[in-house]
């Protein structure tokens, strides 16, 4: 029996060494290198026949995740409707400022928010004690951008009204980053009040998949695959052509939008948008991670405390 503990010993601490040379090889955390490791065995298989209509299907008998209890426990829940969108407020008991943010979940625009993206909001309430909205809005196939963009306006201009939109900081990740990108594109297009900032985590900018890079990209990319993403960004155009703005946000106009800050990881087929963003408009702030995967500052791993960390320095030099 000893020496059956002796080799799994001898056996673990080989495999921790092999992982600890691998992550720095890597230049990431090991907490990082496993939770890319990780992805890669329990993402659903997106290029499987009907791995879409599946995946709604689930989806939709879960509904949204709500807020974790621990999250509940610094900040007041109120599950309530704001002009016809249901949102989940969150009032962190220690803020001491008018701040709000505006949090527009990612899922392909055809998932509702998932347990693992309230570390998002949980991070950056943590940081900057606030009061986080994050509306239930429309999805496809049921709904389409019309909806789900009318829905964020809606909220958003309570908001708005509620704290003065220079207090208004809107929050995106994946589609809901591509999402707050129309949102702004269309209030400065109206005339509207500008929210104080942008922070996006591996926004979804263009839903055509069209950059040069993203084949590439897609090879290293442990969850994401390029027609997958295709045909849910078909459903939410719901017939509008894949380059407008307001479904692809990235061919839009970017002139004159609120200080911009946009996280992107080098193994998320996303980067691309990131980085044609950044090119499109030199004024955002365009902070590139490693071997990161989609979204990876909603994982507990140091890389992801540090973009939060990041995100909410940006708020603070931004929001009065």
């Amino acid at each position: 029996m000893n020496r059956k503990i002796r080799a799994s010993a001898v056996t673990a601490g080989a495999l921790a060494t092999a992982v600890g040379l691998a992550a720095r090889r890597s230049g990431i955390s090991v907490a990082a290198l496993l939770t890319n490791s990780l992805a890669t065995l329990l993402a659903p298989d997106q290029d499987k026949p009907g791995a879409l209509e599946d995946g709604i299907a689930r989806n939709r008998e879960r509904g949204p995740a709500l807020p974790p209890r621990r999250l509940r426990k610094r900040a007041e829940l109120t599950d309530e409707h704001l002009d016809g969108v249901r949102v989940f407020r969150l009032e962190h008991r220690d803020a001491t400022t008018g701040l709000r943010f505006l949090y527009l979940h990612g899922g392909s625009y055809v998932h509702e928010m998932r347990a693992v993206q309230w570390n998002l909001a949980s991070g950056l309430l943590d940081r900057l004690p606030a009061t986080l909205v994050a509306p239930v809005y429309p999805l496809a196939p049921e709904h389409s951008w019309r909806d789900g963009l009318a829905a964020a306006e809606r909220v958003y201009s309570r908001l708005a009204d509620e704290a003065g939109a220079g207090n208004v900081v809107v929050l995106g990740d994946s589609a809901g980053g591509g999402l707050a990108l129309a949102l702004a594109q269309q209030l400065r297009d109206a005339g509207r009040p500008l929210p104080a900032a942008l922070v996006l985590f591996s926004p979804w900018l263009d839903i055509s998949l069209s950059g040069e890079d993203q084949p590439g990209l897609e090879k290293r990319d442990p969850v994401l695959r390029i027609g997958y993403l295709r045909r849910a960004g078909e459903l939410w155009a719901d017939g509008l052509p894949p380059a407008d703005p307001r479904v692809s946000p990235l061919f839009g106009d970017h002139a004159g939008l609120p200080p911009t800050i946009v996280f992107s990881g080098t193994r998320d087929v996303l980067h691309s948008d990131a980085v044609r963003l950044a090119r499109a408009n030199p004024a955002v702030e365009h902070h590139s991670y490693p071997e990161m995967m989609h979204v990876w500052a909603a994982a507990p791993i140091p890389e992801g405390k540090r973009a939060l960390d990041e995100a909410a320095a940006f708020v603070r030099r931004h929001v009065a």
